[in-house]
């Protein structure tokens, strides 16, 4: 167990029951046990950031991938195993070329779509070992140079497909061995099929049946008789009917009829496929939203509303990776059957895709009645689920679009409801959010400004800043740290708190991260270049550019372009990354270290925690939070806290960076407990480049 001084003090006792523990103020060790469970209340807001990392993943049943200019896959979701058996893990990493076969289009081939999509049709390498058709939309990617699709899973339509083919190709056989003429009719009297037998019966090649009626066979005084006698289901009728030949003659048949109820089935069974999810037997997002349409057509009409709920079930996927996917399918299953127990049978329940789900609610009053249809639902999640052996409950968090017929569509009304759903899952989860078409309406600007991020990352519009890392006792700036800043043309200065999680979410935080690494690197290399004093620069590194084996390669290239010296960059990683792959994560920050390239902690003490892990991994730097940092003052415990997390960082030989300092109060006890660096509006917002050049210069004149 790791020994702390014991720091001896006036004690004053603070209890917390619901926690099961008390801090002493100025005892250094129980101060660190309060550190670790007070890292439990902020485990919520951790827990909303990695759903962010996951929601791209789960907002389609399709499997998502991006690779690089060489082909190399550095994204896909976890649809990855539903579509090809095989962990998105799995795939990175590995050469597009190596999965799939034949040329890929862009990468290897000229795309002729003036759009810039391309369907590629080709076989991949299944998980299993075999070869299935699949079926990828595809299109560039301008920043990286690689491509990014949409892989779609089509084995079993081309397996049913072939299996009618070859039921037909019997069904054909068989009728040319028949004596008698026969022809498959449709309900409209459309001729869909002959026999040899009845080609020469009137007269006509196979070809000039082809587009055939019934009133081109029978004649005119008899085709109502004809028509009506199918539509009797008499299937049988002894009295001779005429037909026409092609010289005009006619002859008389006896004619029998009977339904072709097979044929029925199968084209059901083709339509089930394309309409709804093997998984679940529910509507698929391709039907719901036909539906969707329907009911807005109707409220247009009737003066009333519609309503569509995106469901998202709470910590599914803890569940789903304890008891394993299988295990974690058949309770979707069991999900899906207990909504449609419970919502009105005129509402339209589907499966969006995951543990996502939509709800139609046609013929609603308003908002009020869309509310009630939320609060019904989660009633419904009341009872546990028996699965297995195990006692889950499950809770749900919900969003909530409601429009009248002309203000809508499909696909808007569940983007509304999907950021409705996320605002849920922030407030806590097991709640209701009701979105709206309003211009500030909270999920719409979040829709937008999704859409502002993506062309703004597009058009490279996000800038650096670095703000000031100092030593608090002299004063002297020793180190930066890069910080992405977005001014919006019309909305001003956005705060990171708001795009962050959204680069997130979108998985454009590669692309911007790598972009931020590289512009940093140059610049305080330019500031050497220029005189400057030799000092250290922290850039922030995402869970997702860890996952991308490639990392560490790029960050070599990254530093022998700009010619900035490892031992002057120091990567940040959040909290969340401990949850990461121990051995991956270790390779890639292993490999730096012996370049030279240190690593820091951001946000200690907050989310999953790292200590188990700090002896294993090559950390050389610990951040304080500023949630704690800011309490310093204002509440009795903050500074035990702090002074608990900085003696730690000393005891395992680490330095200590103290952020959001804002107050001379807050820096005076930072000083006295010791901290190497603070860095805060105190001293410095982040800065422009040239002011923050100038900045350090000044600071050690």
């Amino acid at each position: 167990m790791l020994a702390v001084p014991f720091v001896a003090s006036a004690a004053v006792a603070h209890h917390y029951p619901g926690w099961g523990i008390r801090i002493v103020e100025g005892a250094s060790v129980l101060a660190i046990v309060g550190a670790l469970w007070l890292r439990c209340r902020w485990q919520r807001a951790a827990g909303r950031s990695r759903e962010r990392l996951e929601t791209l993943g789960r907002c389609t049943p399709d499997l998502l991938f991006e690779t690089d200019a060489q082909g190399v896959i550095t994204f896909a979701n976890e649809r990855a195993w539903h579509v090809l058996q095989r962990a998105p893990s799995d795939l990175l990493g590995r050469s597009i070329r190596d999965l799939a076969e034949g040329p890929v289009p862009i990468l290897d081939t000229p795309i002729e779509s003036e759009s810039g999509i391309a369907t590629w049709n080709t076989r991949w390498h299944h998980g299993s070992g075999d070869q299935v058709p699949l079926t990828a939309v595809i299109t560039p990617l301008r920043a990286s140079g690689g491509i990014g699709g949409v892989l779609r899973d089509q084995q079993h339509r081309l397996e049913t497909e072939r299996a009618l083919r070859e039921s037909e190709e019997r069904f054909r056989a068989a009728l040319n061995t028949a004596r008698n003429g026969i022809m498959l009719v449709a309900n409209d009297g459309q001729l869909l099929l002959s026999n040899e037998a009845l080609r020469r019966l009137l007269g006509r090649t196979e070809g000039q049946m082809a587009d055939l009626t019934v009133a081109d066979v029978v004649p005119a005084n008899h085709v109502d008789q004809f028509i009506a006698l199918m539509a009797s289901r008499m299937w049988s009728d002894a009295a001779p009917n005429p037909i026409e030949r092609t010289s005009r003659e006619t002859v008389d048949v006896e004619i029998t009829l009977s339904p072709v109820r097979e044929a029925r089935r199968t084209s059901e069974t083709i339509r089930r496929m394309a309409d709804y999810d093997r998984l679940t037997g529910l509507p698929n997002r391709e039907l719901f939203d036909r539906h969707v349409q329907r009911a807005l057509i109707d409220a247009r009409y009737q003066g009333r509303s519609v309503a569509v709920l995106m469901l998202d079930l709470d910590r599914f996927k803890l569940i789903n990776d304890t008891l394993g996917h299988t295990s974690g399918d058949r309770l979707l299953r069991a999900v899906a059957e207990r909504l449609c127990a419970h919502v009105p049978p005129q509402h339209i329940l589907a499966r969006f895709g995951g543990d996502e789900f939509l709800l139609l609610a046609p013929d609603l009053g308003g908002r009020a009645a869309a509310e009630g249809i939320a609060r019904r639902v989660q009633a419904a999640f009341r009872e546990p689920f028996e699965h297995e052996g195990h006692r889950l409950k499950l809770s749900v968090s919900i969003g909530v679009a409601v429009a009248a017929g002309d203000s809508a569509d499909a696909d808007l009304m569940i983007r509304i409801a999907d950021a409705a759903m996320h605002q849920a899952k922030e407030q806590g989860r097991d709640t209701h959010v009701v979105g709206s078409e309003s211009a500030g309406d909270p999920a719409r600007l979040g829709l937008e400004l999704e859409g502002d991020l993506r062309g703004a990352v597009e058009r490279g519009e996000l800038e650096v800043y670095y703000q000031p890392q100092l030593d608090p006792e002299t004063g002297i700036v020793t180190a930066v740290e890069a910080l992405s800043r977005w001014q919006h043309p019309q909305r001003g200065f956005v705060s990171p708190s708001e795009f962050v999680p959204l680069l997130e979410e979108t998985g454009l935080i590669v692309e911007v991260g790598e972009t931020v690494l590289r512009t940093a690197c140059a610049e305080v290399q330019r500031w050497f270049n220029h005189g400057g004093r030799r000092i250290r620069v922290a850039v922030n590194v995402s869970p997702l550019q860890l996952l991308d084996p490639h990392f560490g390669e790029m960050v070599r290239g990254v530093l022998a372009d700009t010619g900035l010296p490892p031992e002057a960059l120091e990567l940040e990683l959040t909290e969340t990354a401990a949850v990461l792959d121990l051995e991956s994560v270790l390779g890639v920050l292993g490999d730096l270290l012996e370049l030279g390239v240190t690593t820091a902690i951001d946000d200690f003490g907050v989310g999953e925690s790292w200590l188990p892990r700090l002896r294993d991994f090559p950390v050389r730097t610990l951040k304080v939070d500023r949630r704690f940092v800011s309490g310093i003052g204002e509440r009795g415990n903050a500074l035990a806290i702090v002074e608990a997390v900085i003696a730690l960082g000393h005891a395992l030989g680490l330095l200590v960076i103290a952020e959001g300092v804002e107050t001379e109060e807050q820096l005076s006890a930072l000083r006295a407990a010791g901290c190497d660096l603070v860095q805060g509006f105190y001293y410095a917002p982040a800065l422009r480049p040239d002011d923050c050049a100038r900045f350090v210069e000044r600071s050690a004149a």
